[in-house]
């Protein structure tokens, strides 16, 4: 019985030594083997079809190039991928995607909305890849050589990281931007890239209504919407008064460093005249006066004060009624509107409320310091 036993094992044994060399040996790639997607870009070809252009650090020191740039046409990034795949010597992976990239004309003519969702949806893409609008075309940018710059994908997701300097954007991840474009008080801002030789510039700021680009504001004007916003660091901005001297005309230049900002803003619940009010507190430092103020004065400095406040009110009204006029809210104001209303809230209401609303604007700035002082 022992012997029929043994038997019966050894021919099992034996058995599954021939099945398992006789089936193919499949490895996982190493990370050598994978090709990591940084940056995606999608441009305009017709409204179904997009142009999808990838780029994916180059491993190996000694190679020339530090990246590697695929593209192609599909409908959805998965039809993408799958057709990049046969062209790339690696394995394409999206889990390390760190940008995303719109054409403005995509932007305009198609919208963001399905390709966002689309990579949201995606179990392997992160929520913190950051989305911006470029001028002209994402694969020409993606493709283009950056002298003296880290390869491209590091480049981007550098330039695109929140910052004081660029503060007048907002830096938006896919998870934000899904967010923005479902949200029932406001529209979408993005950053807005312009490359110039061998820099890339985050521009100004593209505006959305829904998922569609339809303008865009200066980087001045997106310091103030960023103040509306509550961001507490702002970054500097510089202005210029006309000051009436002993000889004439004289053009005063004033550039203020703003250290701390908060912003209230409340309406009156009115659905017949709605008043939205903003108060907005400022404080900073007087890095560059050039002007016949003596500024050691504090009846001086009390007239800059107010010359500053005003400018900052002139300035933002005439942004808020523009924006008013054109039907996009990038400032979240609705949020005003709605804590106030009663009944069913929606954003056909929230925008015709916005739009016949008023406003009342105060600025409290307090200048804390001074710098160089001509």
């Amino acid at each position: 019985m022992m012997t029929r036993l043994a038997t019966y094992l050894l021919v099992v044994i034996v058995g599954s030594m021939f099945i398992a060399g006789c089936s193919p040996e499949i490895e996982r790639p190493s990370l050598e083997d994978m090709a990591f997607i940084g940056v995606v870009g999608f441009d305009y070809i017709n409204e179904k079809d997009v142009k999808v252009s990838v780029s994916t650090p180059v491993p190996s020191t000694h190679s020339k190039e530090k990246t590697q740039v695929y593209s192609t046409v599909a409908t959805v990034m998965s039809e993408a991928m799958l057709k990049m795949s046969t062209k790339a010597e690696r394995t394409m992976s999206l889990s390390q995607l760190r940008v995303i990239l719109f054409s403005e004309e995509y932007a305009r003519k198609v919208g963001i909305r399905k390709v966002i969702l689309d990579l949201y949806r995606n179990p392997i893409v992160g929520e913190n890849a950051f989305v911006a609008i470029v001028k002209g075309s994402a694969e020409e940018l993606i493709r283009a050589s950056y002298q003296n710059k880290p390869e491209l994908n590091t480049y981007l997701n550098d330039l695109l990281r929140p910052r004081v300097e660029t503060a007048f954007s907002s830096f938006t991840s896919i998870q934000d931007s899904v967010f923005m474009m479902t949200n029932e008080v406001s529209d979408p801002n993005l950053p807005y890239l312009v490359k110039e030789k061998d820099d890339i510039q985050i521009a100004k700021v593209a505006l959305f209504k829904d998922d569609k680009m339809i303008g865009s504001i200066s980087q001045r004007e997106g310091k103030l919407i960023q103040a509306l916003l509550g961001r507490n660091r702002l970054p500097r901005m510089s202005f210029e008064f006309q000051e009436q001297t002993s000889k004439g005309t004289k053009t005063e230049q004033v550039v203020f460093d703003f250290v701390w900002s908060k912003s209230k803003i409340r309406s009156n619940g009115s659905k017949e005249r709605p008043v939205i009010s903003m108060q907005l507190g400022m404080r900073g430092v007087l890095i560059g006066y050039t002007g016949n103020k003596d500024l050691k004065s504090n009846h001086a400095m009390g007239l800059l004060k107010k010359q500053l406040e005003s400018e900052i009110k002139k300035e933002t009204l005439k942004l808020l009624q523009r924006l008013q006029k054109t039907g996009v809210d990038p400032a979240s104001l609705e949020e005003s509107l709605r804590q106030k209303y009663y009944g069913e809230w929606t954003r056909p209401i929230a925008m015709e409320l916005y739009q016949k609303a008023g406003f009342n604007i105060t600025i409290n700035l307090e200048i804390v310091g001074y710098g160089t002082i001509k």
